[in-house]
């Protein structure tokens, strides 16, 4: 059981205790656990050096917070400016010692040294290889001599310089990576290549180098141009993240993410795809078991390559749940990792121009805090603006995303791919031609012939962000674009009514057939420009005519959204802050009464 830690004051990226080891400062953050849940195993834990005042500093949070989703501890302890010495090295192992015979913790950590915290956890790492997972590093010093030399560490060691330089091999722990590499501990790091203060070459490079000859493995990223800095890639790597969860808990889970909406087959259930690694070749005999919450385990039946699997599980739709995946054999777990935050429910991809993007007036937020928005790599709560969409202001989608969450008791997700500006044209597949171009060119361009043509871009992003989802893997496309066709200043650049119908319907034949599956969509009635030019017919009535020919479903009515609607005072094409609310509530008027029918 975890006890109760006790102690002095400790400024923490996160929430935590502080409590003293051998006189010292030391400091642990848990990771959440669901109420009244018991500990099936000892907690896997990160070991953070420097742990100095101020360090860890806020720098650190992003990897913190998705170690604790992971179910990951962090722990470090105060050893002052030890350089790796013995003294510190000895507090080290009484730290190690607390943690994890009289609170739980799990015999192996992994290993995390920022700068001069490498000397403290690779000296600490070569002596106490069995009790090491990994090791990983930020820009890490791995040889006392390149940082901060044998005349600064001197004294930590309590030995002259010249005795220091006599007895590297005996604690220098770059002369001391055999123990590592024979019990196969992996390494990581990820150092620039324009350090000077701690050079890559004598450090992170010379370690690979080394420790490779010796059999090990290691994880070498160099960002080019980078030095000895806070660039925020040194501190959000997500190479290291996952690193760091397979080590510690011996199963990384790469999908689902955290926070990630999976879309409903039915009203009441959907079908999670679990994948993942773990560590080490799975024995015979062993299994794997899921849960969601605190509901039973369920053995899964995953399909292996290597050491890689994948899996289905039959889940309720709702959420949020904690997702809990284990490997077993006979009652013993081998492996365990989570997910903090799943859900299924529903997800919609949203296109356009900037009223289906982020160039509201009024930034809007989620409510209920079950709207959700995918940015390319990760799920994140969809405040504005929405990754992935053009601009930096409010949109329609986390009013939109409450209240369909709220209405059918489910997560919604978003993929946001609407681009400000933009035509019909500009989102069809590169080589598709048209008479004149849009009133922006970037994305198109004019052919020998007097034609010009879609470059293709705005349709392969369109499609890609699409594809991963599987197909039926979203429920629908909102459509909500055609003020870039209609009316524009310079009449040669406005799209005719027919032509603006089949070049959509076009896009949604073609975006249909990249991504393998007949996507319902929704398209809303959009030319709207300011007061005075309120609507073109002709654009209207081809946005209408795919509803008749039941291509697409029918969207709101954008156009009658007027005057208090509009940003600066009703005089502008976008939505104020009451008008991107106005404007989720008649999508919900059309989309609602659909789902239900599904």
């Amino acid at each position: 059981m975890r006890e109760p830690l006790q102690a002095p004051t400790k400024t923490r990226p996160l929430p935590g205790e502080t409590f003293t080891v051998a006189g010292r400062p030391a400091f642990v953050i848990l990771p959440p656990l669901p109420e009244g849940k018991p500990i099936s195993r000892p907690t896997p834990w990160v070991w953070y050096a420097p742990t100095l005042p101020g360090l860890p500093g806020p720098e650190e949070r992003w990897m913190f917070e998705r170690f604790a989703a992971a179910g990951i501890a962090v722990a470090g302890i105060d050893v002052g400016e030890s350089y790796g010495s013995p003294d510190g090295r000895a507090l080290f192992t009484a730290l190690h010692t607390e943690l994890t015979q009289k609170r739980g913790f799990a015999a192996k950590p992994v290993l995390l040294g920022r700068s001069r915290g490498g000397l403290m956890t690779l000296g600490w790492a070569v002596e106490n290889p069995e009790k090491v997972a990994g090791f990983a590093g930020i820009y890490p010093v791995c040889d006392l001599t390149s940082y901060p030399g044998a005349a600064k560490a001197s004294g930590a060691y309590h030995l002259t310089e010249a005795e220091l330089l006599a007895r590297l091999k005996e604690h220098n722990p770059i002369e001391k990576l055999a123990g590592l590499a024979k019990a196969q501990v992996p390494l990581f790091a990820i150092q620039g290549d324009s350090d000077t203060v701690v050079p890559l070459e004598k450090n992170a490079g010379e370690v690979k180098r080394r420790y490779e000859a010796l059999g090990g493995k290691m994880q070498l990223i160099v960002p080019p141009g980078q030095g000895h800095n806070m660039w925020p890639g040194f501190f959000q790597c997500q190479e290291l993240v996952d690193f760091v969860i397979a080590q510690a808990t011996g199963l990384r889970l790469t999908a689902p993410l955290d926070y990630q909406v999976t879309q409903r087959s039915s009203r009441t259930k959907g079908k999670l795809t679990i994948t993942g690694t773990l560590t080490a070749p799975a024995e015979k005999g062993t299994v794997l078991e899921a849960r969601l919450s605190d509901r039973p385990w369920q053995r899964l039946k995953p399909t292996f390559d290597g050491t890689a699997f994948t899996a289905t599980l039959e889940a309720p739709a709702g959420g949020w749940y904690r997702l809990e995946v284990r490997a077993m054999r006979a009652d013993a777990v081998l492996a365990e990792a989570s997910v903090a935050h799943v859900g299924v429910g529903e997800v919609f991809v949203v296109a356009g121009q900037s009223n289906s993007a982020n160039h509201g007036e009024e930034k809007q937020s989620t409510k209920t805090g079950n709207v959700v928005t995918f940015e390319g790599t990760r799920w994140q709560l969809a405040n504005d603006p929405q990754p992935g969409a053009s601009g930096g202001g409010g949109s329609f989608l986390p009013p939109f995303g409450d209240a369909i969450a709220t209405r059918f008791g489910v997560p919604v997700g978003f993929i946001a791919c609407g681009i400000g500006g933009s035509s019909v044209r500009e989102w069809l597949p590169q080589g598709s031609t048209f008479p004149n171009p849009p009133t922006i060119e970037s994305r198109v361009q004019r052919r020998a012939d007097g034609l010009w043509e879609s470059k293709g871009e705005a349709f392969v992003m369109f499609t890609s962000r699409m594809k991963p989802l599987g197909t039926r893997g979203f429920r629908a496309v909102l459509w909500h674009q055609g003020e870039s066709d209609a009316n524009q200043r310079d009449t040669t650049r406005t799209l005719a009514g027919t032509l603006y119908h089949d070049y959509l319907a076009k896009l949604i034949r073609d975006s249909r057939r990249a991504i393998g599956w007949n996507a319902p969509w929704f398209v809303a009635q959009v030319s709207y420009h300011v007061p005075g030019d309120e609507s073109s017919p002709e654009i209207r009535a081809a946005q209408a005519a795919l509803w008749k020919e039941r291509l697409a479903l029918q969207g709101p009515d954008s156009d009658a959204l007027t005057s208090e609607w509009r940003d600066t005072g009703g005089k502008g094409v976008h939505f104020s802050g009451p008008g991107l609310r106005e404007h989720a509530a008649r999508w919900v008027e059309k989309v609602a009464p659909w789902l239900e029918r599904q």
